[in-house]
């Protein structure tokens, strides 16, 4: 079958990632948002040296693309690739740093780094203001953000100076990896440790590295924290940081760099100095998925249309009724469809149930705010499952799976080993929770995209925890340190906002990935009253790229852009930024445009219409 091309998704997904079976088709939107909104117009960038206040060592610039990958490239530009418009060096960073860890004997002392900057355009870059973006993951390049980086100092009128870092252990700084890695099939990840050749990785790094504190979030911010010192103009700084770059950025925050004079953190995945029951751990993810999947879920019934469509049983009652139908009757024909989504790590004795699989499917269409208009009809189609809704449900379905299985460019400047030992140091809890615990949280919600229960026994052979829970797995029984670092001094601890600083925050109550209370909770814990949440009622995760002024036109205006851009231009100052772009957000919206209905679902109507063959192409 040829299937028509599919509509670009402007949608930003970048994130705390799901486990390795599910959490690619996150960086794939990821990716469609990036070359949909990359800027169409290409400023000169004129190469010139910015002088450091104080320089340590010296740093050797090269002329690099601005964009690192084809796809990333204007179609504009005509030549297919990047000009050599941005600087780019790798410079050798202290594997340890005074105070976090020592380096063993035999173990180099030093660690590469890799900088990218963008040189103001206008003005002398010697002397222009700094912005810095703070990549997601964690685990991922800065490869993603080269095109918002562009965009965002054009919309700066190219008079501030541009960097990215690629966070150590990833992209083109020195890459974590391990020799017992073994390829994925369907992941933007690449590779992965499994959790048998945990022992084998464990003795592997201890051999290059030594303590696993030289790759924790805080040795990450130091990098950033002293290369603005020794290695730039020392002029203002504003520090943007999404997902995980929001918990890099918070901890920046402590460091206190003094250059910095604002930091805007979007999609909150940090609330140090919360109490406990506030945390954002990874492992409940699910349950925090979840509530936003009720949320969505609220704001759908209330649609006339669909409240229609479900009078018997409103949509939420809906896909209780299918979980439950699905689980006892797992041969019928709609649950044999859903169960095309299901979890490549299950099997045999192990496999999951299709209302594993129906949950992930929902999760995955709500992180995208326009195919989250396609549940009310998927659903509706399940749960009548006539003659007439087969071809349409196979069909939305597969494009799901096509986006897990498609490859993407940067696969190889992610380090998955690097998502775990982040994620199992930092953010799950400690003793874990049971296995059967924190699958309940899955099964206790109708939506979530990942069913992190999956991810307990690599946690266990990471950590080689002695508790209940990983006593019941051998993975963790090894002849090596743990591949897990100590939290330190500033984990779960309230940040001082420092005297030249203000902190933006940008959230939005549709966001499942980083859900919203995480953002109430940190704007609590931050000590200070230079602070501010910016809150969106129906955006999906990163409100720079979700939030347009007009739905379905890519070429609108993105509030959560315009807030970055007042912000920076009033260096931090909160007062005097333009914030008007949030009183004219559209409201919440359930109309499938036309390109989605015919390109995701083959058919001229939702929920009644047939598949079109006519349609595709």
């Amino acid at each position: 079958m040829e299937w028509a091309e599919l509509p670009t998704v402007p949608q930003t997904q970048f994130t705390f990632l799901d486990s390795p079976a599910t959490s690619n088709i996150v960086l794939r939107s990821f990716w469609r948002s990036m070359r949909f909104y990359q800027v169409i117009l290409l400023a000169a960038i004129a190469i010139s040296p910015l002088t450091a206040k104080s320089s340590k060592t010296s740093i050797q610039w090269k002329s690099c693309p601005q964009y690192t990958v084809t796809s990333q490239t204007p179609a504009s530009s005509g030549s297919g690739s990047s000009s050599e418009d941005a600087e780019c060096a790798v410079y050798n960073a202290p594997l340890c740093y005074p105070g976090l860890c020592k380096t063993p004997k035999g173990v180099d002392s030093t660690i590469e780094v890799f900088v990218k900057r963008f040189p103001a355009t206008v003005g002398n870059p010697k002397t222009a203001r700094n912005v810095w973006l703070l990549q997601g993951g964690p685990g991922i390049s800065t490869v993603p953000l080269d095109p918002t980086t562009v965009d965002l100092q054009t919309k700066l009128g190219g008079a501030v100076n541009m960097y990215l870092m690629d966070h150590r252990g990833t992209g083109r700084s020195t890459r974590l990896s391990c020799s017992t890695e073994t390829k994925l099939k369907a992941s933007i990840w690449g590779s992965d440790v499994e959790a048998v050749n945990v022992g084998k990785c464990a003795q592997e790094l201890a051999s290059k590295y030594g303590d696993m504190t030289s790759f924790s979030t805080t040795s990450a911010a130091k990098d950033v924290a002293s290369f603005m010192g020794e290695h730039t103009n020392g002029e203002d700084t504003i520090v943007f940081g999404w997902s995980y770059g929001t918990m890099l950025g918070e901890r920046l925050i402590h460091l206190d760099p003094p250059e910095v004079t604002g930091y805007v953190l979007d999609g909150i995945a940090a609330s140090s100095g919360a109490r406990t029951a506030e945390f954002p751990y990874f492992s409940n993810w699910d349950t925090d998925f979840g509530e936003v999947g009720d949320r969505f879920l609220a704001m759908c019934q209330q649609d006339e249309d669909i409240s229609t469509r479900f009078k018997k049983k409103d949509l939420a009652g809906t896909i209780k009724y299918l979980i439950a139908q699905f689980d006892k009757d797992p041969e019928s024909t709609c649950a044999g469809i859903i169960n095309g989504f299901s979890n490549d790590t299950s099997n045999g004795t192990d496999a999951e149930p299709p209302s594993f699989a129906l949950r992930r499917a929902l999760g995955t269409m709500l992180s995208d705010s326009e195919l989250r208009k396609l549940i009310p009809p998927v659903v509706y189609r399940l749960n009548r499952c006539a003659d007439k809704d087969l071809d349409i449900l196979n069909r939305v379905i597969q494009v799901l799976k096509d986006s897990i299985t498609a490859k993407v460019e940067d696969e190889t400047y992610q380090s998955l080993l690097l998502f775990n030992v982040i994620i199992y140091s930092e953010m799950w809890q400690m003793p874990s929770p049971s296995v059967a615990a924190i699958k309940k949280s899955f099964t206790d919600v109708l939506i979530s995209d990942t069913g992190i229960y999956t991810s307990t026994e690599s946690y266990c052979a990471f950590s080689k925890e002695k508790s209940k829970t990983c006593n019941t797995f051998q993975t963790g029984k090894y002849d090596a340190n743990p591949i897990i670092y100590d939290r330190d001094e500033y984990w779960n601890k309230s940040a001082v906002i420092p005297t030249q600083a203000s902190v933006l925050l940008l959230s939005s109550k549709l966001d499942g990935q980083t859900t919203h209370k995480y953002a109430e909770f940190l704007l609590d814990a931050l000590k200070g009253d230079n602070k501010e949440l910016i809150t969106f009622e129906h955006a999906t995760h990163g409100t720079v790229q979700s939030t347009q002024l007009i739905p379905d036109d890519p070429e609108s205006p993105i509030c959560g852009m315009e807030l970055l851009v007042s912000y920076i231009k009033n260096n931090g100052n909160l007062e005097k930024m333009d914030k008007s772009c949030v009183k004219k957000m559209p409201a919440f919206n359930t109309t499938i445009a036309t390109s989605y209905l015919h390109g995701y679902m083959i058919t001229d109507d939702a929920y009644d219409g047939i598949y079109n063959k006519s349609l595709n192409g």
